[in-house]
């Protein structure tokens, strides 16, 4: 089909030259190129390949040797006679392939050295110049409107010990203080062996201690008992015991006082 507007320009294209053989007459040295009866005009004499008598003809810009290309006319440095045969191919022009398409050069295609440290530089800087512009926009545009904003969920067991940020060492007999440090577990004594004793501290260290019943003074004003024995009760070779009566023992119950040993009723 025809082209709309502007045929092209014949780029990368080779065609066969009209036969101009009928015009020489040994006088003209001038002739319009065709090819297929349209008008070619190659941007440079080197464009043709001209052939005479089966001699092939040296292109010459200045005219002086072979022949050169005038618009749409090769000139010959001399006439060509009536008898000379000719043929010539008129060689496109190299195509201009432009701009390349996104993403269709790759590392191979690139000239060595052919990017700079000051290319890459530029590049870097207007990478971090337009990135931190962003940055700030979003800071500003977002500045007071924390409350709106959707909280990050942490997976359950992402965080462990040594993740949080705090002084000291993290461990399992650490625990977190108000402080955001980390301190050991301040734990009981050995409870082994330990039946029936308190918990006492000399202020550093705790320690198991023995409750002391044996006292002999007291700061209190009297000591107050039950008057009613409800339980078998055996008073402690050679030791004496005393009671505030009346005393009742119930029935079936008993008080063993063993020889040597005294039960005073006062």
């Amino acid at each position: 089909m025809a082209y709309i507007g502007n045929s092209p320009a014949n780029t990368g294209n080779y065609q066969l030259v009209d036969d101009i053989a009928s015009s020489f007459n040994g006088t003209l040295v001038s002739f319009a190129l065709t090819a297929g009866g349209i008008a070619i005009t190659p941007a440079k004499s080197g464009q043709i390949l001209a052939n005479i008598n089966g001699v092939m003809q040296e292109p010459d810009d200045g005219g002086t040797n072979g022949f050169k290309v005038v618009s749409s006319n090769i000139v010959f440095s001399s006439a060509p006679a009536s008898s000379d045969t000719f043929w010539a191919v008129y060689q496109g022009q190299n195509v201009d392939i432009g701009i390349p398409s996104n993403d269709v050069v790759d590392t191979v295609h690139i000239k060595d050295d052919a990017v700079t440290a000051a290319k890459l530089a530029n590049s870097i800087n207007t990478a971090i110049s337009d990135n931190t512009a962003k940055v700030t926009n979003a800071i500003t545009t977002h500045t007071g409107d924390v409350t709106g904003a959707t909280a990050l969920t942490i997976a359950a067991g992402a965080v462990d010990l040594a993740m949080l940020s705090a002084t000291g060492t993290a461990g399992s007999g650490n625990f977190l203080r108000g402080d955001n440090s980390w301190s050991a577990v301040d734990g009981l004594p050995s409870q082994s062996g330990n039946s029936g004793k308190f918990l006492t501290t000399d202020a550093t260290n705790a320690s198991w201690a023995v409750l002391d019943t044996d006292a002999n003074s007291t700061t209190k004003g009297l000591y107050e008992m039950a008057n009613v024995i409800s339980a078998n009760y055996v008073i402690g070779n050679n030791n004496n015991a005393i009671s505030a009566g009346p005393i009742t023992i119930n029935s079936s119950i008993s008080v063993t006082i063993p020889s040597g040993s005294t039960w005073v009723i006062a």
